[in-house]
């Protein structure tokens, strides 16, 4: 029988989009993709046309932000109809539009990016950056 695996990494990758870091308290919830391109990890959704549906936010409805999960069916997202698990409250793992610093509150824009900037922007309520990054970098968020 070959060998599955050869190759190994030195290390665990710290952060990685949609990554719950830490063993704090979740609440997550489970709802059907309904955006037609799916959903990448570590992203906003909205309530969907369904009871239980969600689509990628875009400006309004935030519901949470979805999470890794190693059985989706293609690569790095849900696909279309595939039961996306979503952290309500909780750690996760974003990407900072801007540069942010721990403790500063968290906002949406209306395309869905994660930033610090309260202008024309939808904050996601008692939520606050848990770490500093630059912009374009990971970065972790708590919502309550």
């Amino acid at each position: 029988m070959p060998a599955i695996q050869t190759n190994y990494t030195a290390n665990i990758p710290a952060k990685k989009l949609g990554h719950i870091p830490d063993m704090t308290q979740a609440d997550l919830i489970s709802r059907t993709v309904e955006t037609v391109a799916g959903i990448g990890f570590g992203l906003p959704v909205a309530q969907g046309a369904d009871d239980k549906g969600c689509i990628l936010f875009a400006g309004s409805g935030f519901i949470g932000v979805t999470t890794r999960d190693r059985s989706v069916l293609a690569g790095e997202q849900y696909a279309r109809y595939e039961s996306a698990r979503i952290l309500k409250k909780g750690p996760i793992t974003v990407t900072a539009s801007v540069a942010v610093v721990a403790g500063d509150p968290v906002y949406l824009t209306p395309a869905g990016a994660f930033t610090n900037v309260s202008t024309s922007n939808v904050a996601i309520p008692n939520s606050r950056f848990d770490t500093s990054a630059s912009a374009g970098a990971l970065a972790n968020i708590f919502i309550k």
